[in-house]
């Protein structure tokens, strides 16, 4: 298999990046400075749901797999990015937004849908409050393709702002039904060209927890 292309889909994490509104934004300390110590070594603290990461079951559901159950072939697979772009801010992405996509999707493993919003990372109420989210029928739209192994978005959170109506259905059913969620993906435009890629969102190796970050990276394979 030869690569073509390999595109970073991953956002940045430094000191005080946004966050989902509730979390405390990440602290990062440079703690040894080459000046003083001969190296540099820094301490960070931060939520686990933190820039680009992935969500797992564990993570709404007590009883259901952590970080270090999930089978790690399960965050590769064939995707497909879909053109969301056009939404208004807060707007709800549904089946019915969705089917145009229900012939191509078929073989797809981990559909990620692309709001544009990526471009927006700031610290500013537009990006931190009032992003486009899937919603109840749009999560069950994308589970009836019974091959898929997660979902991707590039927003803060697949989830809406606002209220448990808007941000918790989409985990409950995506993560119910045991597939993964990899949310703040950062998409270039010229991956959405239905086309499907060979992606990954491998997550750092945690113990016990129910998310986790990652570098998410898609490839183009000739």
């Amino acid at each position: 298999m030869n690569f073509l292309n390999i595109y970073d889909l991953s956002q940045p994490i430094y000191h005080q990046c946004p966050v989902w509104p509730d979390y405390t934004p990440p602290v990062i300390l440079r703690e040894y400075n080459s000046s003083i110590h001969g190296f540099n070594a820094e301490t960070i603290t931060m939520n686990t749901h933190t820039g680009t990461h992935i969500d797992v079951p564990f993570h709404f559901f007590n009883d259901n797999k952590t970080v270090d159950q999930v089978p790690i072939e399960t965050f590769a697979g064939l995707s497909l990015f879909l053109d969301f772009r056009n939404l208004t801010p807060g707007e709800a992405i549904t089946a019915k937004h969705l089917n145009k996509y229900k012939n191509i999707l078929k073989n797809i493993e981990i559909p990620i849908i692309v709001t544009g919003w990526c471009k927006k990372r700031d610290l500013t109420k537009e990006y931190l409050f009032n992003w486009p989210y899937l919603d109840k029928t749009g999560a069950e739209f994308l589970l009836s393709f019974v091959d898929i192994k997660g979902v991707g978005i590039d927003t803060l959170s697949i989830g809406g702002w606002g209220s448990p109506e808007k941000g918790r259905p989409p985990h409950e059913i995506l993560l119910g039904a045991g597939k993964f969620i990899v949310e703040e993906l950062n998409v270039p435009e010229g991956l959405i060209d239905n086309k499907p890629y060979l992606f990954s969102c491998f997550p750092i190796y945690l113990k016990n927890c129910g998310g986790a970050w990652v570098r998410a990276v898609a490839y183009e394979v000739g």
